[in-house]
């Protein structure tokens, strides 16, 4: 990677005066969950459902061995990735501890400290559904520069309209984001090609008995990539950097 400066951004954390106020409550709230966040997010059938949904697609389309987990919390997903950053310090600090041998980054996902060109892929799953859409398009573009050309960003969001036949309004910052395949063009322009999306927890998995969901998950898995993932409550889609 190289040292010159105006080819590397974000060499620091953002101070919390460079943070907006609600930046700075998703922090707090992460911050607080890092000590139990893999324990009562994951440790349970649930969670496992849906990380084996996501590790699924994740060793499917990621490409190159210099992978950057974005938003890596407390390191999750850090055996798909060769590198990770997070805004956390807590959980950054929980990421460490698990996986000493790694580079993790405790910075913003809009100001990566990496030189331009750097990674061959890039994943952010559950952070693109707590920013406004400003804030996704800076990421987004951040993610291109640090990309070499041909590249894919990999990430996930709440489906607009499967929210709709729900009836599902979200309150506040947490998943407040949804989205459709088409808001991508609106942000990313003409710098990305659409190459995959999939469909995640297309079921209620929640009002699926505990001994049923790993057996739906096979169903799930092909389900999810037919046209019923338009009714999915997640969309996982795979971009590939074209300029």
């Amino acid at each position: 990677m190289s040292s010159d400066p105006s080819e590397v951004s974000g060499q620091a954390p953002a101070s919390a005066e460079e943070l907006s106020a609600e930046t700075r409550e998703v922090i707090a709230y992460y911050d607080a969950l890092a000590p139990t966040y893999d324990t009562n997010r994951f440790g349970n059938s649930y969670g496992a459902y849906l990380d084996g949904l996501e590790r699924r697609a994740l060793r499917e389309w990621l490409q190159g061995p210099r992978v950057l987990d974005l938003a890596c919390g407390t390191g999750r997903f850090l055996d798909l990735a060769s590198e990770g950053l997070d805004l956390s310090e807590k959980m950054v600090e929980r990421a460490r501890e698990r996986w000493p041998g790694r580079r993790i980054h405790h910075a913003p996902a809009w100001s990566i400290p990496a030189a331009a060109g750097s990674y061959d892929s890039v994943f952010a799953l559950h952070l693109f559904m707590h920013l406004h859409l400003g804030d996704i398009r800076r990421v987004m573009a951040e993610c291109r520069r640090v990309l070499r050309r041909g590249g894919v960003l990999v990430f996930d969001f709440p489906n607009a309209l499967r929210r709709r036949l729900v009836r599902y309004q979200a309150t506040g910052w947490h998943a407040g984001t949804e989205l459709m395949t088409w808001d991508l063009k609106m942000l990313g322009g003409s710098h990305w090609r659409l190459t995959r999306s999939r469909g995640l927890a297309l079921a209620p998995v929640h009002r699926l008995p505990h001994a049923a969901r790993p057996a739906f998950m096979a169903a799930e898995v092909v389900l999810g990539r037919t046209p019923l993932k338009h009714l999915a409550s997640y969309y996982l889609v795979r971009l590939e950097k074209v300029d």
